[in-house]
């Protein structure tokens, strides 16, 4: 199978999203999907039960592995409906292990010789599913090239209206364009970085740190670590590409 890159409203090629469909898989709600990298889960018992509690997703979401996240995957009690990926860091014994548990995971291999990481891949899956909600785990690691990439990729074009976001063992990770309030916790750290030139504040309430009527540029960073003084915070972007990481 040919796994195409997803812009916006488009595959590479240039036909409507819609048009293409990854194969008819069983699952129960394939409005969401779990996406596990192969980076570093430090307790993932724990990050499976802060996904699901704080979150809402579940074991009847979709989970689609990035090559050697089926470990992670298993780690976290969840068996896998599709590995995708070159399959150089997936292990024979993980994928015998999964074996026993379903004969039903699909496998998609790739050509190491491609232009997109395997988490990529699997996000481009995920959104030619119609996926609307997209967790992804074991995205940072040791190597901080992939680490960069994976929270880089949340700003894709094709991620504009999606739900999506990085969950790692103490925050999680989203992109925001507009204006949204989110839910905190009073003391907690909330860092907002712009992955634009420019993004612009029309102002915020909530935080300790508050913007008024003005901007945050690429570099240098003025967002890092602000922190919750409410439950809600409201984030009044007008323009550009924002990164929010909170501390749950």
């Amino acid at each position: 199978m040919t796994v195409r890159k997803i812009t916006k409203n488009r595959t590479e090629d240039g036909k409507k999203r819609n048009n293409m469909k990854g194969p008819r898989i069983n699952i129960k709600s394939p409005a969401r999907a779990i996406i596990i990298a192969n980076g570093f889960i430090g307790d993932p018992a724990r990050t499976y039960k802060r996904m699901a509690g704080y979150f809402g997703f579940s074991r009847d979401d979709i989970v689609i592995s990035a090559d050697g996240g089926a470990s992670n995957a298993l780690k976290m009690g969840l068996v896998p409906d599709v590995v995708i990926g070159d399959m150089d860091s997936i292990k024979f014994k993980v994928k015998e292990k999964i074996r026993k548990k379903s004969a039903k995971t699909r496998y998609i291999s790739t050509s190491p010789k491609k232009d997109q990481s395997d988490t990529q891949l699997a996000v481009d899956y995920a959104l030619g599913l119609g996926i609307k909600k997209l967790m992804i785990t074991g995205a940072v690691g040791d190597r901080i090239d992939h680490t960069l990439a994976n929270i880089i990729l949340l700003s894709s074009p094709g991620l504009e209206d999606i739900d999506a976001r990085i969950l790692t063992d103490n925050s999680d990770m989203f992109v925001i364009r507009k204006p949204v309030t989110i839910n905190g916790h009073p003391g907690k750290i909330i860092t907002l970085l712009s992955l634009s030139p420019y993004t612009y504040f029309s102002g915020t309430r909530g935080l300790k740190y508050e913007l008024r009527e003005e901007k945050l540029i690429f570099s240098p960073v003025r967002g890092l670590s602000n922190e919750f003084t409410e439950k809600k915070v409201h984030l009044g972007v007008r323009e550009g590409v924002l990164l929010v990481i909170r501390e749950i």
